[in-house]
């Protein structure tokens, strides 16, 4: 019995293209939004509602970033590409992990290490992600006010708990996958 591969290696395909794409779009939006930030579109929707799109990095309104000296938002940006550039990584692995799906390729050892470095990367990058707010905030606060008013500002929500969590569960599955293709290879040395 033949077995039917089209599937997997469509849905495959499918996902490590849409996650690539919006890790771009992601990419794109984060370096113009600290270079060249744009204000708030308002508009009407033929008479149906009014809609009003805002792109914003993560609490820095657009005012406040047009106002920034662009030495500053370069300093921005330059704070935020170690995520960047660690969930850049984790993408890529996680798209070699989904090439293999598509050639067919699931529980080998190269599989398991790419899943487990993109679980381990996607878990450092939410991470760095969400300590780069508190670690900008406390720098620009240096430089805009000294060091007599240096503040610490943590801002972590739920959702990011939640994120957070599922990245650590993320890591512990690929833990686990890697351990058990571990213990394949060791079993199948003694058949």
């Amino acid at each position: 019995m033949k077995k039917n591969n089209a599937g997997p290696a469509v849905l495959s395909r499918r996902v490590r293209l849409g996650v690539t794409g919006f890790f771009a779009l992601y990419l794109l939006l984060t370096v113009l939004g600290w270079l060249a930030p744009a204000p708030a579109a308002h508009g009407t929707m033929g008479g149906a509602g009014m809609y009003e799109l805002v792109l914003q990095l993560q609490s820095q309104p657009f005012e406040r970033l047009a106002a920034m000296p662009w030495w500053q938002r370069a300093l921005g940006l330059a704070l935020a590409l170690p995520a960047l550039l660690v969930l850049g990584d984790a993408v890529r692995q996680l798209a070699r992990v989904l090439r293999q799906f598509e050639q067919g390729v699931y529980f080998t050892p190269e599989v398991a290490a790419c899943f487990r470095r993109f679980a381990g990367g996607l878990l450092l990058g939410t991470f760095l992600t969400l300590l780069e707010p508190t670690v900008r905030g406390m720098l620009f606060g240096l430089l805009e006010e000294g060091a007599g008013q240096l503040r610490l500002v943590v801002d972590i929500t739920g959702g990011d708990l939640w994120t957070l969590l599922l990245c650590s569960v993320f890591f512990a599955l690929a833990q686990i996958l890697h351990e058990g293709q571990r213990l394949a290879d060791e079993n199948s040395g003694f058949i």
